[in-house]
């Protein structure tokens, strides 16, 4: 076989993988969502609970083996032209009686592979904000009392990103954050409080640069 017919070969299946394979997955789950305009793209071994509880923009792709549970309160909101990428695990609630808030994505946001965010308070992500790989959101904080740190008693203040932000690889940002629009935030860095708008910032924890 010669070079063009192996790189036209390489086309097709990138097609049927990226495309063709994902828009047949999510045409099968369309009906069991709660909100939708049209078909996602579902990637293979992607498992979502409580689809009834997942509102849909157009354009929508999820990763390959993807765990989505959104079991909460307000549910999962996903704008237009979302991605997540590749492993990702979104969990909206820990318990049946003790459910997230819900999350919030706008339109045109990305987030890498192996993301992690932990709905406990509301998370909500504005539109046009690109995440890097590994990215950790967690909106809940253990409370400590006099015996130590409490097992069931929790706080969920929220996490709110602005929109067109760039976080970069491996950030976390933890429960009580509001990020500025316009913000970046450096690789590695852990996010402890809230910045505002165009801020620049990175270390553990992080700072304005």
């Amino acid at each position: 076989m010669s070079d063009q017919n192996l790189l036209l070969l390489k086309k097709v299946r990138w097609v049927l993988k990226r495309g063709l394979f994902p828009a047949f997955r999510g045409l099968f789950l369309f009906s069991f969502f709660a909100g939708r305009s049209l078909p996602p793209l579902v990637g293979k071994g992607t498992t979502l609970l409580y689809k009834r509880m997942i509102r849909l923009g157009r354009w929508v792709f999820i990763g390959n083996y993807v765990s989505i549970n959104a079991y909460s309160l307000n549910g999962i909101s996903l704008g237009n032209r979302v991605t997540i990428r590749e492993f990702g695990i979104i969990q909206c609630s820990s318990s049946v009686e003790n459910p997230g808030v819900g999350l919030v994505v706008g339109n045109n946001v990305y987030i890498g592979p192996r993301c992690n965010i932990g709905v406990g308070g509301e998370i909500v992500i504005g539109e046009g904000t690109l995440v890097g790989a590994d990215f950790t959101a967690v909106a809940e904080n253990h409370l400590q009392t006099d015996e130590g740190i409490s097992k069931v008693e929790v706080t969920r203040n929220g996490i709110s990103i602005g929109k067109n932000c760039w976080i970069g690889h491996r950030v976390i940002i933890l429960d009580g954050v509001t990020l500025g629009s316009n913000s970046i935030v450096g690789a590695g860095s852990v996010v402890t409080k809230s910045f505002p708008p165009g801020s620049k910032i990175a270390g553990i924890p992080a700072r304005q640069l």
